[in-house]
């Protein structure tokens, strides 16, 4: 694609996020009907599961990039992107309905396990950019074994969080933390599907997965053709556009989550997603033979940096319980904004 001129690149671009976008919401009708109809729930398989396919879109990026070396891609798109998948929590928080904010609702600590889990994963990712490339483990960085073994670890933890009555009693008398995750998953939430037969569901849900894949192609190959002609570092590109870009199907699921009242599993998915995407940083390894976080630059530290102190507010948040909305967001919230707006001037300094 680096023959093609800016306007054909920047159509190719957009139908493939428009792609992703589609695709992304189908998944996750598709592999919630799945989940209900073969009863996998909050077990562990069924959990990895929904992490895979909600990921899917960071995870065709991240695929075609290590094929093809791109590591700059990679660690913007999976470590640089944290920061901007959870600023889509002020989205939420700007649609969710009442007078509370989207963390005064959700209502349970144990949204703050898994801020601190998805903190805890960075931090760990921090650590393995140390360790130096002579020191990989059969091509792969050793800490990104660890954060895959950590992740599995703390998802089984976390789940078994969610089932103790302490950690779910609401701390206010007036939270709204709609549906949990099994609650959720007991009914068929999806019309279109109900009436289909599970093999009809299997296939539109491998359709999708390969429309993803095919679009993250796109996405990855436009996207670093677009960052050269017009001058922009490629792990920058990947770490705002093409993490809002992969961002989209969150966006779309987790608006109609709040809609409905379910604003526990909208602010869940975007922490679960921010911890499953640095476990492909070993999937990266495996593909590119190198030990990919070792490469990590500077520009994508401070991003990491800067996702650990937005999700840090948050994790702060929802046990101190503030109240008021100020134009429509919680005060956390104005927080976030403030933080990466700041964050994205001393970065555009620094580069």
């Amino acid at each position: 694609m680096d023959n093609l001129s800016l306007f054909p690149l920047i159509i190719l671009f957009l139908v493939a996020a428009a792609i992703t976008w589609w695709a992304g919401i189908v998944l996750t009708k598709t592999t919630d009907t799945l989940d209900t109809r073969f009863k996998l729930g909050d077990a562990l398989g069924g959990l990895i599961l929904l992490g895979i396919s909600g990921s899917l879109p960071e995870l065709a990026i991240t695929v075609s990039a290590a094929y093809k070396g791109h590591i700059p891609i990679i660690i913007g798109t999976l470590l640089g992107g944290l920061a901007l998948q959870t600023l889509v929590l002020i989205i939420f928080d700007f649609f969710v309905k009442g007078r509370r904010p989207l963390s005064y609702l959700a209502g349970s600590i144990n949204m703050s396990f898994e801020t601190v889990f998805a903190i805890i994963l960075t931090v760990l990712a921090l650590l393995a950019s140390l360790i130096p490339r002579q020191d990989s483990l059969f091509n792969t960085n050793p800490l990104s074994i660890v954060i895959v073994i950590v992740w599995i670890g703390g998802l089984f933890l976390i789940n078994k969080s969610r089932k103790i009555p302490r950690f779910n009693e609401m701390s206010v008398s007036d939270a709204a933390p709609g549906r949990k995750h099994h609650e959720r998953r007991a009914v068929e939430n999806h019309p279109f599907y109900a009436h289909k037969k599970n093999i009809h569901v299997i296939l539109i849900f491998l359709f999708a997965c390969l429309a993803t894949l095919a679009a993250g192609v796109v996405l990855e190959e436009s996207g670093s053709a677009l960052a050269a002609q017009l001058g922009i570092g490629s792990g920058l590109f990947a770490a705002t556009v093409l993490a809002l870009v992969s961002a989209l199907p969150e966006i779309s699921t987790g608006l109609e989550s709040i809609y409905i009242g379910d604003n526990q599993l909208a602010i869940s998915d975007i922490m679960g997603g921010n911890a499953f995407m640095l476990t492909i940083f070993l999937l990266a390894d495996l593909i590119a033979k190198k030990p990919i976080l070792s490469y990590t630059g500077k520009l994508d530290v401070l991003f990491a940096f800067l996702a650990i102190g937005m999700m840090a507010v948050y994790a702060i948040s929802f046990i101190r319980k503030l109240k008021n909305r100020y134009f429509r967001l919680g005060l956390d919230s104005i927080v976030e904004l403030i933080l990466y707006i700041f964050g994205i001037i001393i970065l555009s300094h620094i580069i």
